[in-house]
């Protein structure tokens, strides 16, 4: 790779009208009455190009060549053009320039929230956390190939208090068909779902323990024919010898004929403890770091998984892996084919590892947790600019690689920023923003004042 210089960063000339021009994405922003597309420019250059607090009011300050807050808030919370369309379309140009048959991998990010208005917000687990908090819940599904990785999916969460409360609902202007109950375990097979339907093709679907767990969902994904590896607690419980499953015969005259089948050959063992055998481990190479090879010892057993206390008919991979460093033990269940080599199974099952890296690029780089709105339609659209604004990012990070320069997703936006610099305020215009930023820091300790006072009976 070549060192960048200075000619050329001046003659790359990258921006968020060239892209969405060259893609033809400007169809996607035009609703009945008129074209909302330079709002759209305005909001995706405030989300690659601001560094931190990526809020409208920012973008408005220093980004928006056409718009102000107010009508970045309209663009995003009541302006008909369709996300679903919008994303639709990332996904296939996702799949056009990362490359066929990747990874999907399906996970949640919870994002912290004040107060009961946000749509979807429940005292819930909050992953970044790692407790209970006042937050959002999205599923989210990426998609990954040989280090490229975007999210390209989304589903917001609605805990049950929601839907009860029909109220509440309408008030976030959640449409009516949309009001009803579904597990993230349903949404994310929905997502995986909608996948299939479009046509993405892709490998294997990789998930984290909280849908590994869940055995109904491997069965859906199962019966679609699709590979996964699906990480499971330490205290699963398996079975290593096939197991027969059947009605026992009645022992004796007295009581009831037994009616339901149990396992009657052979007894589940916990996953745990397959993994304190010295037999059958192979150190492996699973992905390039900054500081070398991860490596892993590994093994993979062949076992029966359970579902509604009964066995799986088909037998399948557990992994398991030993970190070499940390000695971290890991647990998944793959259904992959009975010839696929132990190299290829260890990489399949450390492959989760790039959605956080995705959701560290789309909250580090495209502002993914920085929206400040509070309806169904704004949360939508907000999570698809993110998911373009990815798509922008990676798709030029690609081009300067196909001149041999190393440019990394930060960097990239670090020239975005050069072709479209922060408007610098004169002293009248400071002075505006600094009467307005203390007039809402008194609003704002006004109303936690009243809010403490209002507790206290």
């Amino acid at each position: 790779m070549k060192q960048i210089t200075g000619d050329f960063i001046k003659s790359s000339n990258i921006s968020v009208e060239k892209y969405i021009s060259e893609k033809h994405l400007e169809l996607y922003f035009q609703t009945r009455t008129r074209s909302v597309l330079s709002t759209c420019i305005d909001y995706l250059n405030g989300l690659i190009v601001l560094q931190y607090r990526k809020n409208m009011r920012k973008m408005a300050i220093y980004c928006c060549k056409c718009s102000n807050d107010q009508s970045l808030s309209h663009f995003l919370s009541t302006s008909p053009w369709r996300s679903t369309d919008l994303l639709k379309s990332v996904r296939t140009k996702a799949i056009q320039t990362i490359g066929k048959n990747g990874v999907l991998i399906l996970d949640e990010s919870s994002i912290k929230k004040s107060g009961n208005s946000s749509v979807g917000v429940s005292h819930q687990y909050c992953g970044n956390l790692g407790k209970k908090d006042n937050c959002q819940v999205g599923v989210f599904l990426a998609y990954f190939k040989k280090k490229r990785r975007m999210l390209i999916d989304e589903r917001l969460y609605l805990p049950q208090k929601w839907i009860d409360d029909q109220v509440r609902c309408l008030k976030a202007k959640i449409p009516h068909e949309e009001i009803k109950f579904r597990t993230k375990h349903e949404l994310g097979l929905e997502m995986i779902d909608n996948a299939i339907e479009e046509g993405i093709p892709f490998s294997y679907v990789t998930m984290d323990g909280f849908y590994g767990e869940n055995p109904e969902l491997l069965t859906e994904l199962e019966s679609r024919g699709l590979t996964f590896v699906a990480d499971i607690a330490v205290d699963t419980l398996v079975y290593v010898e096939k197991p027969v499953a059947e009605i026992p015969a009645k022992k004796g005259i007295r009581g009831r004929k037994p009616t339901i089948p149990r396992v009657l050959n052979t007894l589940s063992t916990r996953v745990d403890c397959l993994s304190s055998s010295n037999e059958g481990w192979k150190l492996i190479n699973v992905r390039k770091t900054e500081r070398g090879y991860k490596k892993v010892h590994f093994k993979a057993v062949k076992v029966w998984r359970r579902q509604s206390k009964l066995p799986c008919e088909k037998p399948l991979w557990l992994l398991i892996s030993r970190d070499s460093e940390s000695n971290e033990i890991k647990y998944s269940l793959c259904n992959a084919s009975e010839d696929t080599q132990l190299d290829e199974l260890a990489k399949m099952q450390s492959s989760r590892y790039w959605i956080e890296r995705a959701f560290q690029d789309a909250k580090g780089n495209c502002g993914m947790a920085e929206y400040m709105v509070r309806n169904w339609n704004a949360w939508h659209h907000h999570m698809a600019l993110v998911m373009l604004a990815m798509l922008i990012l990676i798709s030029y990070q690609m081009k300067f690689e196909k001149v041999k320069a190393q440019v990394s997703i930060p960097a990239v936006a670090e020239i975005f920023k050069f072709h479209n610099p922060l408007k610098v305020m004169n002293a009248t215009q400071l002075a505006r923003k600094l009467n307005q930023d203390n007039e809402m820091r008194m609003r704002a300790r006004t109303s936690r004042l009243k809010r403490s006072e209002f507790l206290k009976f």
